[in-house]
């Protein structure tokens, strides 16, 4: 797509019938929504061609048969070749694909709307609504943001950075391994702190409030990152119930067993979880005992004393996730933690793992059920006698009790 003007999409369509291909581009610009309609055709007659094609070019979304019948090959054969391409892109430039095919069957398990959509060719109603529905989402934009944004951040820090001070690694022992691994840290704040602002997706008006209120997607890696459970994973169980992992991410570390020769294995047996209610149920209620009896009551102060302080900092019970697509509102809650065998929580038929908790909040999480668990409860010692003398507070003046009246009732001793 252009960046400037009125934008100009690139689809690719792949059928071996040139009458199909002219068809396609035909409904497509008599179809599609105004804004939508000036498309760049490009053909392709065959897999190979439209193979070369992604690898040299590049495209918004791509219209693909499935069958293959060209230069007389039997089609038969080639009824599988959709999965085939469809990895090719994947593997090669990844972006929107709808299959417009006459065998749906041999495709429909890649089906994820809008980004993978099957439309049969005897169903020429649908095929404009899928391609709008690919452009619209906005991913192959999003990608080629992303690969200018990490190339350019790339290019300026080995030239800025690694290049001027080469011989300092050389002296300090730095290998190649030590320099990416430089390398990609240094990429992955670089990317954290100002990708999104130069890429043209943060508003500028927001950026000084940023720090003190970020968006609930800043909270949660999604999917997970890790192949293996970690800790603050967040899970969710067959009953409906949340719960996040407060192990020690280094005993819950394993090797991936198809890249290392002799993989580590988990070292905890168990692993802790502690209860995330939800805030708010479908019902208008609350999974959390205080929400829900602020929920139910008739709002009496004590009871709002009690459910406010749950949502902040300075407190040792409770800890609060934001909801966030399917994640609702949650409220974890230190007093409801179990230990749940580990190959328990790693059986994804009894626990989802349905994202992570990204820095720094996964280990705000882990300090706030530390200082929850381990804090000591000492008597309060009596500073009154230091703030006096520091002029804190002022002397007290004495009372003198109160002397009686007369007799007491019911022949009751009266004592001054």
């Amino acid at each position: 797509m252009t960046s400037t003007g009125v934008p100009t999409y690139r689809v690719l369509v792949v059928d071996d019938e040139p009458r199909m291909i002219a068809m396609v581009q035909e409904l497509l610009r008599e179809d599609l929504a105004e804004d939508l309609r000036s498309i760049d055709f490009t053909a392709a007659e065959d897999f190979e061609t439209a193979q070369e094609l992604l690898t040299k070019q590049d495209f918004d979304l791509v219209v693909l048969d499935v069958r293959d019948a060209a230069n007389g090959r039997p089609a038969a054969e080639y009824e599988a070749r959709g999965h085939t391409l469809y990895d090719e892109i994947a593997r090669t430039r990844w972006l929107p694909v709808v299959f417009f095919t006459g065998v749906p069957q041999q495709v429909s398990d890649l089906e994820a709307p809008p980004l993978v959509t099957v439309v049969t060719k005897n169903d020429l109603d649908r095929l404009g609504p899928a391609v709008e529905a690919g452009l619209r989402s906005g991913v192959s934009e999003l990608r080629r943001r992303i690969v200018d944004l990490v190339e350019t951040k790339t290019r300026l820090f080995m030239g800025e950075t690694v290049a001027p001070h080469w011989s300092e690694f050389a002296k300090a022992g730095a290998d190649q391994d030590d320099l990416a691994m430089i390398i990609v840290n240094r990429l992955a704040v670089e990317l954290r702190e100002n990708a999104l602002q130069e890429m043209g997706y943060a508003r500028k008006e927001d950026a000084d409030s940023s720090a003190n209120h970020v968006p609930a997607a800043r909270v949660y890696l999604r999917p997970t990152v890790t192949k293996h459970l970690t800790t603050t994973d967040l899970l969710l169980d067959t009953n409906g119930d949340w719960w996040i992992v407060l192990t020690p991410a280094c005993d819950l570390y394993e090797d991936d067993p198809e890249k290392v020769a002799k993989p580590r294995t988990a070292k905890a047996q168990y692993g802790r979880v502690a209860k995330a209610d939800r805030v708010l149920t479908g019902e208008g209620g609350s999974e959390s005992p205080i929400i829900a009896r602020w929920l139910e009551s008739a709002h009496a102060s004590k009871d709002k004393n009690m459910a406010k302080p749950a949502f902040g900092e300075n407190q040792n019970r409770y800890r609060y996730l934001p909801g966030f697509l399917d994640i609702p509102h949650l409220l974890v809650d230190w007093e409801n933690v179990r230990s749940v065998p580990l190959e328990d929580l790693r059986d994804e038929k009894k626990y989802r793992r349905v994202a992570t908790l990204d820095s720094p909040f996964s280990e705000a999480m882990v300090n706030a059920y530390s200082r929850s668990v381990g804090r000591i409860g000492i008597p309060d010692i009596d500073t009154f006698g230091i703030r006096l003398e520091l002029g804190l507070e002022k002397p007290k003046t004495p009372t003198m009790p109160k002397q009686s009246q007369g007799p007491a009732s019911n022949s009751e001793v009266v004592r001054d």
